[in-house]
């Protein structure tokens, strides 16, 4: 779904005018290579979620020559129905990179809203270089206008506590404390999947993105997508012998199952 970090960055940008369009509180989020999640706090999320996915599609497809939806499957939407449903599905959401092996900790990925949390308690603040929005400031690649009191960093990209109901996810954990503690430690379904482990923090040379950069880049003027079956088992090969590359990596980053994958590079 994100080949570079253009990508996700014009989601989060999307993610932030859409909800204010529909009305939408955004608690948290977590962008991914292939996934992304979400909580929300609407009455009826289908207007918004197309609103969205359409609106992506149509930037992801204009920058690749592409055609059609952007991901493989329909969204699946859950309703939590208590806070402490609530706070279970805010540490799933903040640790999912952490959980598939792709950051170490929550607050090194750039792609979740971990770090927008407790920045007083943090002894953190607003970066000195934002700026208002103002009046009829249109999103990159998109003829939506920003709203005027949306603060907006020195890319002209969306600064994300303009949109993210912060304080409500604050009043869930009360403590800063109590936050940092839970999003930094492994939760129970991570050491069942561990074999009854705790998984230990991995060091991560390579990310999914960075990766899938390096890729676009050596491709170039192709694109992924346009790549057939040898080509992708070529490069994989390429990567996992030059690089400290996963072939569970490089199955995110060209949409083939794991074992699919294991199969053709073993032939």
């Amino acid at each position: 779904m994100f080949w570079t970090n253009k990508e996700i960055l014009h989601a989060i940008d999307l993610l932030g005018v859409y909800s204010h369009l529909h009305k939408v509180d955004v608690l948290a989020y977590q962008f991914l290579s292939n996934h992304y999640h979400l909580i929300v706090a609407c009455d009826k999320p289908t207007d918004f979620m197309h609103g969205f996915r359409i609106s992506y599609s149509q930037y992801f497809n204009n920058k690749y020559n592409t055609s059609g939806s952007v991901g493989k499957h329909h969204y699946s939407c859950g309703v939590i129905s208590n806070r402490t449903k609530l706070e279970d599905r805010l540490i799933y959401v903040l640790r999912n990179s952490v959980k598939h092996g792709i950051e170490e900790h929550p607050y090194c990925d750039p792609y979740n809203s971990a770090q927008y949390y407790f920045l007083k308690e943090r002894n953190m603040y607003e970066p000195e270089k934002l700026r208002i929005a103002g009046k009829k400031y249109t999103l990159n690649n998109s003829n939506y206008y920003i709203p005027e009191h949306f603060l907006l960093d020195s890319g002209g990209h969306i600064y994300p506590r303009s949109f993210l109901n912060y304080k409500a996810v604050e009043n869930v954990f009360k403590l800063y404390s109590n936050f940092l503690q839970k999003i930094s430690t492994p939760t129970e379904n991570e050491v069942i999947a561990n074999n009854g482990k705790p998984p230990t923090p991995k060091k991560i040379k390579i990310n999914d993105l960075l990766l899938s950069e390096k890729i676009v880049e050596l491709i170039k003027p192709r694109t992924i997508l346009s790549l057939d079956i040898d080509e992708v088992v070529s490069l994989c090969r390429k990567f996992t012998k030059s690089r400290s590359v996963s072939v569970r990596q490089l199955s995110r980053v060209f949409g083939i199952p794991e074992t699919s994958l294991r199969r053709l590079l073993s032939t």
